[in-house]
């Protein structure tokens, strides 16, 4: 077959001439064959440039590594802090500051002062953008830290995305496990003992604090209510086999219940801390919380946590919404906590001022399996306080100042900060002791008036 047209068409004959004219152009036209150079040599030149390139992108892929971390990955702020610690990472000129209160975070630490409260303001410098080059174990490491803006609808943005990566020679794949065993010791490993409260960041969760844990015997409740709640989560973690064989779901829930300001969220910061877990709060009545959103929030859960729903009587009267921002819907709640794609080992934790206002499907066991009621002061927890305050007072002492108050009309709230108020002045106790039984200040002047979402943060 020939490469041409056949001469003896139309489309040949014109292809024939075309030719033979260019031909001709190129023998007799000193212009055009410079011109025919001139253009081959730039070919050629544009080709050579770009070997380099192809050269080293082709060495790079086959005997380089690269480990890269996104921003939402737990392991993130371990890597960003080790990386700005170090002396090399000194030289990285994009820097971003975590701030933290009474807390040694590990990695490039800088202890401001104190403020009013007498906390301790200690931040956290991390790296944002940038690269530096860096020896670690007899490896190089090329070290990238990055960070893009994240727009939402209409231009407005959402905040930004960072990632971190690392490129290093193949061989260096075996310091990549001690790389991150390194930098989660420099910095969350040294936090052994604290628990690590956790709020919703798109759709994965973001540290908000991390906090001493909270013993269980500074904790006082009515009755047996702390003992038996410590025995039936200890009988559930010790029963993952059984529930598996049983075909259960593997899921507890408890809803606890009664007036504000009794220690709701704190006995679950409490039981996180006794069980070695972390807790993931979330605000249900968030105008950006949908059915999808949420399904994403509960499937990635941080590992060992557990979740705490607060105020649930604040986002449905019934199955309606209480207000037109409230994006979630009752059944997309309902799937979320016991659905077919609801996650296993999930311990939730429910709390609410009105019990009334729930619908009973809700707190149905296996959505709920134990209600537990947290009610106001009773006489035995008021002077259980007082002896915690003053450990020098007798049993009969306390009793019998107790006895002067009415059974379950006051809050464990506002009896503390009674004696709180006092805490310098022992004799004032008695002295004004009548004033407990008067009226009980508005939410802004106690812990009730914390909003929803900061209850737990604020402890």
């Amino acid at each position: 077959m020939t490469p041409f047209p056949d001469l003896t068409t139309p489309l040949g004959g014109l292809w024939h001439e075309l030719h033979r004219a260019v031909t001709q152009t190129l023998a007799h036209n000193e212009l055009a064959q410079g011109g025919l150079m001139i253009a081959a040599l730039s070919a050629l030149a544009v080709y050579a440039r770009s070997l380099p390139t192809q050269l080293w992108t082709r060495l790079k892929n086959r005997y380089t590594l690269t480990l890269e971390v996104q921003g939402d990955d737990a392991a993130f702020p371990w890597l960003a802090a080790w990386l700005a610690a170090q002396p090399t990472g000194r030289h990285l000129r994009h820097l971003g500051v975590v701030t933290r209160f009474n807390e040694q975070m590990g990695g490039q630490n800088l202890t401001l002062g104190t403020d009013r409260d007498g906390d301790d303001v200690n931040v956290r410098l991390v790296p944002l953008s940038g690269q530096v080059l860096l020896r670690y174990r007899g490896h190089w490491l090329l070290a990238r830290p990055s960070r893009q803006k994240r727009e939402g609808q209409s231009g407005y943005t959402l905040g930004y995305a960072h990632s971190l990566t690392f490129r290093m020679l193949a061989g260096a794949r075996g310091a990549v496990p001690e790389l991150l065993r390194e930098a989660y010791d420099f910095t969350a490993g040294r936090a052994d003992g604290r628990v690590e409260i956790h709020i919703p960041y798109s759709d994965s969760w973001n540290l908000a604090e991390r906090r001493a844990a909270r013993p269980l015997d500074t904790l006082i409740y009515g009755g047996t209510l702390l003992d038996d709640l410590h025995t039936d989560l200890s009988g559930f973690f010790a029963d993952r086999e059984w529930y598996a064989g049983m075909g259960i779901p593997y899921r507890r829930g408890y809803l606890l219940h009664g007036p504000p300001g009794n220690g709701k969220s704190s006995l679950v910061a409490a039981l996180a801390g006794a069980f070695g877990l972390n807790v993931c709060v979330l605000n249900l009545a968030a105008p950006d919380l949908s059915d999808d959103r949420l399904g994403s929030l509960l499937n990635n859960l941080p590992r060992r946590s557990l979740l705490l729903l607060e105020d649930i009587d604040a986002v449905f009267l019934g199955r309606e919404p209480r207000a037109p921002t409230v994006k979630l819907s009752f059944n997309g709640l309902l799937n979320a906590l016991d659905g077919v794609a609801a996650g296993e080992g999930r311990v939730t934790f429910m709390t609410t001022n009105d019990l009334a206002g729930l619908d009973p499907a809700l707190i149905r066991p296996g959505r709920a399996d134990r209600h537990l009621l947290i009610g106001n002061a009773g006489r035995a927890q008021i002077a259980g306080m007082l002896r915690r305050f003053w450990p020098a007072w007798s049993a009969q002492e306390a009793d019998a100042l107790a006895a002067r108050l009415p059974e379950g009309q006051l809050s464990m709230a506002r009896v503390q900060e009674y004696l709180l108020e006092r805490r310098g002045d022992e004799a004032a106790v008695t002295r004004d002791w009548s004033q407990l039984a008067g009226p009980t200040p508005g939410p802004a002047a106690g812990p009730q008036g914390c909003p929803t979402r900061l209850k737990l943060l604020a402890g």
